[in-house]
């Protein structure tokens, strides 16, 4: 008898710790979290982006449709950024709102009031990822909803290179509400979003990012899809990751006003700023004359051709008069800063390293400056070059420029001959605050089929190789990180620097095609104008430039 009872407590009690351990490995395994990357540049406006979830949204593209669902606010719970540098949000715990059965919708509000002058800030949602229990879940195609009474255009928006959304405010003065909603498309739940952002063909790892920002689209010969992040990667390891720490940035700038000189039609001023720990660089700000309250003119920025003495080529300054007509003309194809100043932009003309008021040997010529300034400079960074320094001194002086109330944040270009055209297509590819880039005589691309081709195994094993690149080659990397935006190449098959086949016409219409399939609008904006005028940039070529630029950064000149 008392063995019978014994025999049952033993099975009920190990019943109930089966029970207990099934369950309590149940609460283990069911973990649903979302991660994302976000930014936030211009403007100052306050809790502008509130984030929620909801699991009644019925769908619609009004805001009706969103005021008829219950939403719960949850912005306390990701990591937000608060300035410029992307911020990763953390994994956000979404198991409390996962209802058996029922959607889930995630969603940013993006909501500012009326001001009298434009103060809206531009947010950045990058990298969207949902996970279960480690594996990529399906998320939607992002639904925008905008309030009726904003402006035309403002509103969230897909990044242009594929990375994620945008909120743009243009530059609006008006109270704005904006909503940008993704549905998580759970198993067992019905879509009500059409559409699909990423692919749970491959399950990640429960520590792994994946970036959904696919730089080709189709191609399936099982190598690893190249991202957008993928290849600006490869080449911050290339250019960059041998410098100076990005952390110290926000130490740099700060420019000390050396001059200013009222000209012709433009103010040229003359700065001193910080481009390194104990490292300074100058370089000419050139503005319009009479520039009225509150207005926001496009930046230029006007990297100089190889020239002794740097910045002063593309601001038409000289110490004395031209020795002859070829002379003469020669300054005036290049001072494209002055032209630019006199049509209305704002221009940032710096000194490259080793160029102008940087040179370590006053006396000497450019190549002996470029290899004094590249031995002096390794001995703080022993793999740095001077490409990866243009284009580090180049950010430094963006981000100054970017303090000034006068400069359109939103409509920044390049522009650059010879030398400066290398540094216009470097710079453009690694930082994207860069929207127009303008290539003359220079940034000439040893064009790889290869590289384009739908099956991403010879990309992929480019990148992943140093000694397989090359300046010239990795240019068809930058016309890849440039594809969102807008680039227009001028340059001369009679050019003595340009060596071998025209590759650049041989590749024209494979990047054409690349360019607009990443393009929101599925409209490229890659151009070519080939001239007569063998190394040079005159007339014709300047004014093509001019007017592009003109009606590519323009658009939100007050």
């Amino acid at each position: 008898m008392n063995i019978m009872m014994n025999l049952r407590n033993y099975l009920a009690l190990f019943f109930f710790l089966c029970i207990t351990a099934l369950t309590t490995s149940a609460s283990t395994a069911d973990e649903y979290v979302f991660h994302f990357r976000s930014s936030v540049v211009y403007g100052s406006q306050k809790n502008d982006l509130t984030m929620y979830v909801s699991t009644d949204f019925p769908g619609g593209n009004t805001l009706d449709d969103i005021n008829s669902s219950t939403w719960e606010d949850i912005t306390n719970k990701p990591t937000l950024s608060e300035g410029t540098s992307f911020v990763n949000s953390g994994d956000v715990d979404f198991t409390p709102f996962i209802k058996p059965g029922k959607p889930l919708f995630i969603a940013f509000k993006y909501s500012a009031p009326a001001t009298p002058r434009p103060t809206q800030r531009m947010w950045r949602i990058t990298r969207p990822s949902f996970k279960h229990n480690g594996a990529n879940v399906n998320l939607s195609e992002w639904l925008f909803i905008n309030h009726a009474d904003n402006d035309e255009n403002v509103g969230w928006e897909k990044m242009t290179n594929g990375a994620g959304i945008q909120y743009r405010s243009r530059m609006t003065k008006k109270k704005t509400e904006s909503w940008a909603v993704v549905q998580v498309l759970l198993p067992g739940t019905k879509p009500i979003i059409s559409g699909v952002t990423s692919s749970v063909a491959k399950a990640a790892k429960p520590t792994e990012t994946v970036s959904t920002e696919k730089v080709k689209s189709g191609g399936n010969s099982g190598t690893a899809v190249v991202t957008r992040e993928d290849l600006k990667k490869a080449m911050y390891e290339a250019y960059l990751a041998n410098g100076p720490d990005p952390a110290i940035q926000n130490q740099l700038g700060k420019a000390e006003v050396l001059e200013k000189i009222k000209l012709e039609g433009y103010e040229r001023w003359h700065i001193k700023y910080k481009v390194d720990k104990e490292e300074y660089s100058y370089a000419f700000i050139l503005l319009p004359l009479h520039i009225s309250a509150g207005a926001k003119l496009p930046l230029m920025l006007c990297p100089h051709p190889t020239y002794n003495l740097g910045k002063n080529r593309v601001a038409d300054l000289y110490d004395e008069p031209a020795k002859s007509k070829s002379d003469s003309l020669s300054r005036v194809s290049r001072q494209y800063g002055v032209d630019l100043v006199k049509r209305g932009f704002v221009v940032f003309a710096p000194d490259r390293a080793g160029y102008g008021e940087r040179r370590l040997l006053p006396d000497a010529g450019f190549k002996e400056n470029m290899s004094a300034f590249s031995k002096k400079m390794r001995e703080t960074y022993p793999k740095f070059g001077l490409n990866g320094k243009a284009i580090w001194d180049l950010q430094v002086g963006l981000n100054l420029m970017l303090t000034y109330d006068f400069v359109d944040k939103e409509n920044v270009g390049i522009i650059g001959h010879s030398l400066g055209a290398w540094d216009a297509i470097l710079f453009s590819a690694l930082d994207d605050r860069v929207k127009a880039a303008v290539v003359n005589s220079g940034g000439m691309i040893a064009y790889l089929p290869e590289l384009w081709s739908e099956d991403q195994t010879a990309l992929r094993a480019y990148i992943g190789s140093r000694s397989k690149q090359s300046l010239t080659k990795n240019v068809n990397i930058f016309l890849m990180l440039n594809a969102s935006r807008s680039v227009f190449y001028l340059f001369s098959l009679r050019d003595p620097f340009y060596k071998g086949a025209p590759q650049l016409l041989e590749g024209y219409k494979t990047i054409y095609e690349y360019y607009k399939a990443h393009n929101p609008k599925k409209r490229a904006d890659i151009s070519y104008f080939l001239h007569r005028d063998g190394h040079d940039f005159a007339p014709t070529a300047r004014a093509a430039a001019y007017t592009w630029l003109e009606e590519r950064l323009k658009e939100n000149e007050q």
